[in-house]
C-alpha cells in the first residue's frame, strides 16, 4: 500500500494576545507564532503516523519572511522527530520578504502553486480555519475549489477507513451530530480542536536538536510560474474604540453588592427597563406568500444584489433580515435589485416568514440536495440559479457556514472577497466594509480592487433587520438533479432541542462559564434568563465539558451575540469567548477574580462569587421590574 500523502499548511500567524501597533495599513512589533488551528492540523496528522506506522507522509509548507518561516518550521519539525517517528516528512518553504503586503487571494495563490510542485498529490490536506489572512478564512475553500477537493470545517473527530481511502468525520452542527463517510482526497478547516485534543505536544531539546539537522526545501515564487495578485487592499487600521462604563462593584457583603449593581442596571445606567426580553423584533411575518414557478434564466440574478440567507430548516433567522439591511443599502447604491434566495430541502415553508422582508426579489430553491448544509450543494444550486453568468455581488451571513460559502463562492467565481464585515459600503461600484480583527483589537477598513464577482459575508448583529416593507417577487425554482457527493451521511443523532428564544435572536442573554462549577448549577442562570425573557449562552470551555449542549456556546468557534443585556457570570473572558459577545450593548460581569480579562470589556463588574449574588440578584431585578 503507498503511504497517505498529508499537507499541513503552516502559517507564522500574529501572535494576537502580544503586543502590536498599527504602522500605516498593517499591524507590525508582533510575535509570531504556529496558529492555534493550525497547530491543530500538525498533531492530528504527526498522531495519525504514530497510531499507522508507515503509513502517512506529511509535507508541512509555508511562506512568509526567511525568519518567520524558518522558527516555525523548526519548531514543527521538532514536534514531529522525523528521527523517531514511523512516517516520513518532507517540509517546503517559500520565503516571500513582501508576505506582509499580499493580501489572502494572493497568499492563496502562492500556496496551490506550492501545493502543485509537490512531487505528489495530496490525498488530505489540513489548514487552519483561520490562518494566513487577517481571519479571513479563505484559504482552505480557495484550494478546495481550484484543486477540485471538498472542503469541510469545524471536523469533531476524524478516523481513517481501513483501506486509507476514506475517512469517517464528526461534526456538531448545534446541538446535533453528524457523521460522514467522506472519500479523499479532501481539505479539513481545522478549530481549536480535533480528536480530543486542544492543544499540540511539547518540543523536546531532543527535537529541538532533529529539527537543527534536518534538511527543509525551498521553493521560490518565480518557481510558481505566477506571482498571484491581490483583490482586496486594507485602507485603515485603528484600535478597537471601547466606550464601556467599566463600573466596578468591590466592596460590601452579596446583598449590598446587589443593591449597588440594581441601582447601576434600573436607575443611573437604565439598561434594565420593565418589558425587557424576549427576542429581538424583526419585519417577518409568516405565511401568505404565493410563489410563481420560474425558470432561472427569467431571474436575471446575475445583476442583482443576492443575499444566500441563513435558516433552521423551519424559518428564516433574524440575522437574515438584519444581513439584508445591508444588502438593500448596497442595492441602492448600485442601483442593483436585491434578491434573497433560500436553498431548503423546502424552501416555500422555510420562506413563509419573509412576506414583510421588502427585498424585491425571493427566490427559493427546493431540492434533497439541501437537507442538511452543503457547501457543494450551495454552489450548485447558485450555479443553475446564475444561468451561466457569473453574479455581481454575493452576500451571505457570517455563521461558520457562511464564511466558508462565501469563500468557496468568491473562489469558484474568480471574485473577491470582504469577510464578516460589521459595515458594509459601494462607491463607484466596489465594494468596501470594516471587519474586525485580531481577536475584537482591531478595526480595519477593506476594500475590493478586483474587477469580477464581489462576495461578503456580513456580520448580522453589526445591523438592525431591515425595515417593514412588502416583498415583491416570489419565484420558485425546484432543482431534482443530483450530484456527486464527497461526503455521506452515516449517522445522525438529532440532540436535544433548546426551548424559548434562539440564542442570537434574544435581547436578553445569560451566560455562564467553568466558574458555574458543574451543570446543575446551569438552574440559576436559567431562572433569570427565564425571568427576563431571554436565553442562556455558555462559554467553550463549558460545551466541551457538557453540561450545556454545544449550540448554546458563544464565541469564536460557537455563536455571535449581540443582546441588549450580556450576564458573563462564571467566565474568564479568554479573547476566544469574547469575540462572540463584544457586540453586546450592555455587559455584566460577575467573576472574583479582579484581574480576569472580562472585567476590561463589562458595563458593570460585580467583584465576588456568582454563590454570593446570583439569587439575590435575580429577585431584586424581578422586584425593580414589578414580578
Amino acid at each position: 500500500m503507498s503511504q497517505v500523502k498529508i499537507a499541513c499548511l503552516l502559517a507564522p500567524m500574529i501572535d494576537t494576545e502580544g503586543p502590536m501597533n498599527v504602522n500605516g495599513t498593517a499591524l507590525d512589533g508582533a510575535k509570531r507564532i504556529m496558529g492555534k488551528f493550525g497547530e491543530i492540523g500538525l498533531e492530528t496528522a504527526i498522531t495519525f503516523g504514530s497510531d499507522h506506522p508507515n503509513a502517512i507522509h506529511t509535507d508541512i509548507l509555508s511562506i512568509g519572511s526567511e525568519k518567520q518561516v524558518t522558527a516555525l518550521q523548526q519548531t514543527a519539525i521538532a514536534m514531529f522527530q522525523p528521527g523517531t517517528h514511523p512516517g516520513s516528512l518532507d517540509v517546503y518553504a517559500l520565503n516571500n520578504e513582501q508576505i506582509e503586503s499580499a493580501d489572502a487571494f494572493a497568499v492563496a495563490g502562492m500556496l496551490l502553486g506550492m501545493i502543485e510542485k509537490l512531487p505528489h498529490r495530496p490525498d488530505m490536506i489540513f489548514v487552519g480555519r483561520e490562518s494566513w489572512d487577517y481571519g479571513h478564512g479563505l484559504v482552505g475553500p480557495f484550494l478546495a475549489e481550484k484543486l477540485g477537493m471538498p472542503y469541510f470545517s469545524g471536523v469533531h473527530e476524524l478516523k481513517f477507513h481501513d483501506d486509507f481511502k476514506k475517512v469517517t468525520a464528526t461534526f456538531l452542527a448545534g446541538s446535533d451530530k453528524v457523521v460522514y463517510d467522506i472519500a479523499l482526497p479532501a481539505i479539513f478547516g481545522t478549530t481549536d480542536s480535533l480528536n480530543g485534543k486542544d492543544s499540540a505536544r511539547f518540543t523536546s531539546l531532543k527535537g529541538v536538536m532533529m529539527a537543527k539537522k534536518f534538511q527543509r526545501k525551498t521553493i521560490e515564487l518565480a518557481d510558481l510560474g505566477s506571482d498571484p495578485n491581490n483583490r482586496t487592499a486594507i485602507t485603515q487600521i485603528e484600535p478597537v474604540k471601547s466606550d464601556r462604563k467599566k463600573r466596578r462593584i468591590e466592596d460590601g457583603e452579596g446583598q449590598q453588592k446587589v443593591d449597588q449593581a440594581i441601582n447601576f442596571l434600573v436607575r443611573e445606567d437604565k439598561a434594565l427597563v420593565a418589558g425587557d426580553g424576549g427576542a429581538d423584533g424583526s419585519n417577518a411575518s409568516g405565511g401568505g406568500i404565493q410563489f410563481a414557478s420560474a425558470d432561472p434564466s427569467a431571474l436575471g440574478l446575475a445583476n442583482d444584489v443576492v443575499l444566500i440567507g441563513d435558516h433552521d430548516g423551519k424559518q428564516i433567522r433574524l440575522s437574515t433580515f438584519q444581513a439584508l439591511r445591508a444588502a438593500k443599502q448596497v442595492g441602492a447604491s448600485m442601483g442593483k435589485k436585491t434578491s434573497l434566495v433560500i436553498f431548503a430541502k423546502d424552501a416555500k415553508a422555510v420562506a413563509q416568514n419573509a412576506a414583510q422582508c421588502g427585498a424585491d426579489q425571493l427566490v427559493v430553491v427546493s431540492g434533497d440536495l439541501f437537507e442538511r448544509s452543503s457547501l457543494t450543494a450551495y454552489r450548485h444550486g447558485l450555479d443553475k440559479l446564475m444561468a451561466g453568468s457569473k453574479p455581481a455581488v454575493l452576500l451571505t451571513v457570517a455563521t461558520p457556514f457562511g464564511r466558508d460559502l462565501a469563500a468557496l463562492l468568491a473562489a469558484h467565481f474568480d471574485g473577491a472577497l470582504l469577510q464578516e464585515v460589521i459595515s458594509l459600503n459601494a462607491t463607484d461600484g466596489k465594494l468596501s466594509g470594516k471587519r474586525i480583527i485580531s481577536n475584537a483589537r482591531f478595526v480595519a477598513e477593506q476594500k475590493i480592487t478586483h474587477d469580477g464577482t464581489q462576495v461578503a459575508s456580513i456580520r448580522a448583529t453589526a445591523f438592525d433587520p431591515a425595515d417593514a416593507a412588502p416583498l415583491g417577487a416570489a419565484a420558485e425554482v425546484s432543482l431534482s438533479d443530483s450530484i456527486a457527493m464527497a461526503a455521506v451521511v452515516k449517522e445522525f443523532v438529532q440532540g436535544v432541542e433548546t426551548k424559548g428564544i434562539p440564542l442570537n435572536e434574544a435581547k436578553i442573554v445569560v451566560s455562564g462559564g467553568r466558574g458555574m462549577k458543574g451543570p446543575e448549577n446551569f438552574a440559576f442562570l436559567d431562572k433569570l434568563a427565564s425571568l427576563l425573557g431571554g436565553a442562556v449562552g455558555a462559554s467553550r470551555a463549558v460545551t466541551d465539558l457538557g453540561w450545556v449542549p454545544h449550540n448554546l456556546q458563544i464565541g469564536q468557534t460557537g455563536m455571535t451575540v449581540a443582546p441588549d443585556i450580556y450576564f458573563a457570570i462564571g467566565i474568564s473572558g479568554a479573547i476566544q469567548h469574547l469575540t462572540g459577545m463584544l457586540d453586546s450593548k450592555y455587559i455584566v460581569a460577575i467573576n472574583p477574580d479582579p484581574e480576569a480579562p472580562i472585567h476590561q470589556y463589562a458595563d458593570l463588574s460585580i467583584i465576588d462569587k456568582w454563590q454570593n449574588v446570583m439569587e439575590p440578584l435575580t429577585e431584586a431585578i424581578a422586584k425593580a421590574m414589578g414580578k
